[in-house]
């Protein structure tokens, strides 16, 4: 309150004073969370120090771990187990050329074609050329034909049994003579015999294909009437114990090593252990041959080809045999 001279009073207020920000207490308690953070992060640097020499001392003992296997591994492939090792690396060897060999068993051989040769045949010509199956395994069927010059006979087959060697011909072809005839091979199928159904190819092909011709005789002064002919006969016995409904048979006449001649003819109804009298005319004028051949061919894996074992005999007018 203020005095004035004249003993009146005021009636103003007194102003208020601000609160004292320092009035009270300073600090307060901490919460739990942070309390966990601050203990974490102080034990991490009291201790991180720690944790690296550990960490240097775990890869020190890696390294050293890894180098000992290492040596161990040198000595004992150097100093223990060489010779055992060498042993082994040829083993593996040894095995991998027999497999090799397993496989390319599995794979035949090409068949074997001679140079074709041209004859003369009742005003014709014949071209011929032999081909051989190698493989003791493997049966083929060739599709072949001749070209000579600008011309080429027909595609014809042939099935070679396993280890043999027969004729491919084109009979008849017109003049002029061929010329430069070489044989072409179109196409080669090839069948794998089974080893477990037959142990041996050769033996099973001889128990059923024993065709034995004995007696080749082959002349070429054979008077028919007023004409003269070259014939060729033999003695034919069927040593197996199978018959056949057809047999076709080709002959080959050489003189010194070349080919004179070749023919072709069919064995009807051959029975098994059977014998007769085999004949073949020749009604061209061949040469006379030095040696003949002859090459019966059939299918003996073509179950459709054999005779049953209970049928009779029966006489085709194409095994007639005429003699004068």
């Amino acid at each position: 309150m203020k005095l004035w001279p004249f003993g009146s009073t005021s009636s103003e207020p007194t102003p208020t004073q601000p609160p004292d920000p320092n009035a009270g207490p300073t600090l307060r308690a901490p919460d739990e969370a942070f309390e966990k953070r601050y203990k974490r992060e102080v034990w991490w640097l009291e201790n991180h120090g720690t944790f690296g020499k550990l960490l240097v001392l775990l890869v020190i003992a890696l390294e050293v771990t890894l180098g000992l296997i290492g040596l161990w591994a040198f000595a004992d492939y150097y100093l223990l187990d060489y010779v055992e090792e060498q042993r082994l690396v040829q083993t593996f060897f040894e095995g991998n050329e027999n497999l090799t060999q397993a496989v390319q068993a599995q794979v035949p051989q090409e068949v074997l074609v001679d140079d074709a040769r041209v004859v003369v045949s009742q005003g014709a010509y014949d071209v011929i050329a032999m081909a051989e199956n190698p493989n003791r395994g493997h049966v083929a069927q060739v599709t072949y034909r001749f070209v000579y010059g600008d011309r080429s006979s027909e595609q014809r087959q042939m099935v070679l049994l396993q280890e043999s060697r027969v004729p491919l011909v084109s009979f008849g072809i017109e003049a002029p003579r061929p010329t430069n005839a070489r044989v072409v091979i179109d196409k080669v199928e090839w069948w794998r015999i089974d080893a477990h159904t037959i142990p041996d190819p050769l033996a099973w092909k001889q128990a059923r294909l024993n065709l034995q011709f004995t007696d080749l005789v082959h002349t070429n002064d054979v008077t028919i009437g007023e004409r003269v002919i070259s014939r060729t006969t033999a003695q034919l016995t069927n040593a197996s114990g199978y018959g056949y409904y057809e047999v076709p048979v080709y002959v080959v006449l050489k003189r010194g090593g070349a080919v004179t001649g070749v023919n072709r003819t069919i064995l009807t109804n051959l029975q098994a252990r059977e014998q007769r009298a085999f004949q073949m005319d020749w009604f061209d004028g061949t040469a006379t041959a030095s040696s003949v051949e002859v090459y019966p061919v059939v299918n003996i894996f073509d179950s459709s080809a054999y005779l049953p074992s209970d049928a009779e005999a029966q006489t085709d007018v194409r095994d007639s045999v005429f003699d004068d």
